[in-house]
């Protein structure tokens, strides 16, 4: 602004000046004269030269600073876009996703992008263990940075940062007793910045950024940044960790209800093997072959029918443990399930699917679960579909076959205990879902759940 109100004053005063110079020459009076007509134009261009040369030099040195300015001012710009930008992209990346894996490689990536850092880390702490570890490295030099994967807490920069909770900076690693990995200063790293990833009054990791020149990460707004940075990654390491002890509790919930499943179920077919035993036997000692034989037979269809159930709890008991998305799960299941009951069942996925939590994820896979086992074992279906439809409102899931259906109305009275519909109304119930039985003789089973979409 400063700048801005001299040019305004010389631009104003300098041609005034010259205009009153030029005027005095020329109504000087004319019996005074003490120059010839030649020497008083002369005279005039070298006041205008005197007069416009300074003030071009003026005008020149004000618009250069004028312009320096402004190019500072776009370079500020230009990285406050690229912070902005960065701090975007790992936010959105931690709304979307609670994989840690996936998350954690994006902010890092993001680190790089944004600053003049060339390598990136994130340490977790173990605080039972009383340690820290490298879980995530981005950049250069990754396997100089893998010479030490582990510290004690208050070892090392990781260490350290992990006991006091405040961030430390150097720009002499080479000269750094410290800084214990030696192959990292072979590389020529110089800078070193170690951040704490705080929630609350714990740090539940570290954030370590590395660059080999020894300016690095000087400004306090490259800084600033990075610690804006810390905190979000800080937040996707406690939302993925919660998740996953979310996640592991409701699979051992559902291994516990699971095991009473399956405890329930061999109960009534060693009760039915029992009766079938004894009445096989009374048969045989009343000289009844033909009837004892149709006993056995009987017998050796429940056994079957129960090797089967055990197989596919099995098949089930390992599908829910596996830590991974749950689309991939069910894909695995429906394959091993085809391969295992000889009947092809198809997954179809309408709409973008949204996340679900661990506890409802759990129970629509055992909802599947269960209705595929009822398919194969009465419905004499050739082939069956899964279906998710996602929409706004939330997810529809379909379970279908082509088989022979059967009349809801008269299902108690069947030769086997019918348990599998109530304990998928009830599964659907616990997770604030609408169960719905599609089905008649003769035109085969629609299984249907809505849920409604979180938030909603």
């Amino acid at each position: 602004m400063i700048r801005l109100k001299r040019l305004l004053l010389f631009a104003i005063l300098a041609p005034s000046i010259f205009v009153v110079l030029v005027a005095g020459l020329s109504y000087f009076p004319h019996g005074a004269h003490f120059f010839t007509h030649e020497q008083e134009h002369l005279g005039m261009a070298i006041v205008m030269v005197v007069g416009i040369i300074p003030f071009s030099f003026l005008m020149l040195r004000i618009f250069r600073r004028i312009q320096s300015h402004i190019l500072h001012q776009n370079e500020q710009l230009a990285r406050q876009a690229r912070e902005t930008e960065a701090l975007l992209k790992i936010g959105r990346t931690v709304e979307q996703s609670m994989d840690m894996d996936r998350v954690i490689p994006a902010a890092l990536e993001a680190i790089l992008e944004a600053t003049t850092g060339e390598a990136a880390e994130v340490w977790l702490v173990d605080q039972p263990q009383g340690v820290v570890h490298l879980r995530y490295h981005e950049g250069e030099a990754k396997e100089a940075f893998a010479e030490i994967t582990r510290l004690s807490i208050g070892e090392g920069y990781p260490g350290m940062v992990a006991q006091i909770g405040k961030p430390i900076l150097t720009h002499s690693l080479p000269n750094d007793a410290t800084f214990l990995r030696h192959k990292v200063k072979a590389e020529g790293f110089q800078t070193f910045y170690t951040i704490p990833l705080r929630r609350g009054e714990s740090t539940i990791g570290v954030l370590t950024v590395a660059a080999r020149d020894p300016e690095a990460l000087t400004s306090e707004d490259e800084r600033r940044l990075l610690d804006l940075m810390a905190e979000h990654i800080a937040v996707a390491v406690e939302n993925a960790q919660l998740h996953e002890e979310v996640q592991t509790l409701a699979v051992t919930t559902e291994r516990e209800r699971l095991a009473r499943e399956m405890h329930d179920g061999l109960v009534q077919v060693l009760g039915y093997v029992n009766t079938k035993a004894q009445a096989v036997k009374e048969l045989l000692k009343t000289g009844q072959v033909e009837t004892a034989v149709q006993q056995m037979e009987q017998l050796e269809a429940a056994a079957q029918e129960t090797y089967d159930d055990v197989r596919e709890a099995i098949l089930a008991l390992g599908i829910n443990g596996k830590k991974r998305p749950f689309m991939e799960s069910l894909r695995e299941y429906l394959q091993r399930f085809s391969d295992l009951a000889e009947l092809p069942a198809q997954l179809e996925v309408e709409g973008t699917p949204f996340l679900q939590s661990p506890r409802i994820e759990v129970q629509l896979l055992r909802i599947i679960q269960e209705a595929l086992a009822n398919t194969r074992k009465h419905a004499r279906a050739t082939r069956a579909r899964v279906l998710f439809a996602f929409n706004a409102s939330g997810c529809r899931l379909v379970i279908e076959d082509d088989g022979r259906g059967f009349d809801p109305a008269r299902l108690a009275h069947g030769p086997w205990p019918q348990m599998g519909l109530q304990s998928m109304r009830e599964r659907a119930s616990s997770v604030g879902g609408r169960f719905i039985l599609d089905t008649a003789p003769d035109r085969g089973t629609r299984v249907i759940v809505d849920i409604s979409r979180p938030g909603e």
